[in-house]
């Protein structure tokens, strides 16, 4: 596999193991789009989300590609009940019908920051450049279609180009919100981590081939530091909404929040060190410990990167060795691959 000084380096593989990785690799990608299926569904409103919805997420985010069965799942609840067992997923078990789902840590943040309704928020979030969003006056509600019509597409789309043509001043066009400006969000929160470690992974992982997704991977090893991004994207969203509301007469009545202001709960006031606490020269990048092989790679090489501008060096290097064995538990010490000779010398 051919990787660029920025892509994250694969391990190769045997012909007489190739089936079961291809599985294991189709697996981690699937971790990978539960956890950002949850996280786009909270960033919508809800600190937690059905199984069902999730999984209809999931699968509109595959194409409809996402099976349980083809990762080695009889049922979905199975493949949520691993997922949980790695880490990635809190369920809520005791919620009547359907469980719920949430990142891990994100119901101590729930309701901190404005919430919109699912709708407005992935027209002016998905930065998907070949798609075009339309607020219905008539019907308070947003469609979605692509830019471009093709032939023999579907009849929905037809019959709202055939509308927004009749009737153009019924519709509204939302704009989203960049691919630019929200990576130049992720900058700017990754400089403001107060932790110069995990502040400089991040940014290195934002000079990445796919920076998005790679910031959004180290910041799952930090589950505090994941809720407080989810916040402040979701504030800058919802400012970016408000703009558009106030842009047009015509859409002054239109309700931004998925509920009515009064009902929102306070603020919490939590200092910054309380949130996400990842100050202090013994602390490690991760501050959980990251269960999925991908994205402990992902982790560690971008930490080697950040490395290489002098994060680590000489005694410094020694010294986060040497606490960090001293914190790891012996299932953990025996399996670090040191050169036997070290073992004996004196």
């Amino acid at each position: 596999m051919t990787t660029s000084s920025h892509s994250v380096p694969q391990a190769s593989t045997s012909a007489s193991n190739a089936p079961s990785d291809v599985q294991a690799e189709e697996k981690a990608a699937a971790f990978n789009v539960l956890a950002d299926a949850i996280a786009s569904l909270s960033q919508a409103g809800a600190s937690s989300a059905t199984g069902s919805a999730v999984r209809l997420e999931m699968g509109r985010r595959t194409y409809g590609g996402f099976d349980p069965k083809r990762v080695g799942y009889k049922r979905f609840r199975d493949f949520l009940d691993e997922a949980e067992a790695r880490g990635y997923v809190e369920i809520d078990r005791d919620r009547p019908g359907d469980v719920s789902v949430a990142i891990p840590g994100a119901t101590a943040e729930a309701g901190s920051t404005a919430r919109m309704r699912p709708d407005l928020w992935k027209a002016f979030s998905d930065w998907n450049p070949r798609t075009s969003r339309f607020y219905v006056l008539n019907e308070d509600r947003v469609v979605t279609l692509p830019t471009e019509p093709a032939p023999l597409e579907p009849t929905r789309y037809a019959e709202v180009r055939t509308k927004i043509s009749d009737n153009p001043s019924g519709f509204v066009e939302i704009k989203p919100i960049s691919r630019q400006q929200q990576l130049d969000w992720m900058r700017d929160f990754a400089l403001l981590v107060t932790d110069p470690e995990v502040s400089r992974v991040l940014t290195e992982a934002l000079k990445s081939e796919h920076p998005a997704r790679y910031f959004v991977v180290v910041l799952r090893s930090f589950p505090n530091l994941l809720n407080r991004w989810h916040n402040a994207l979701r504030e800058r969203v919802y400012t970016e909404a408000l703009k558009w509301r106030d842009s047009d007469s015509r859409l002054t009545s239109v309700q931004i929040n998925q509920v009515p202001p009064s009902a929102q709960p306070a603020v919490s006031q939590q200092p910054e060190e309380a949130v996400a606490p990842v100050k202090g020269p013994n602390r490690r990048v991760a501050e959980s410990p990251l269960k999925h092989t991908h994205d402990r790679d992902v982790v560690q090489f971008f930490t080697g990167q950040a490395s290489k501008s002098g994060v680590y060096s000489g005694a410094s290097l020694r010294q986060r060795l040497h606490e960090a064995i001293e914190r790891m538990p012996e299932s953990e010490l025996r399996k670090i691959c040191i050169p036997v000779g070290y073992l004996f010398e004196e």
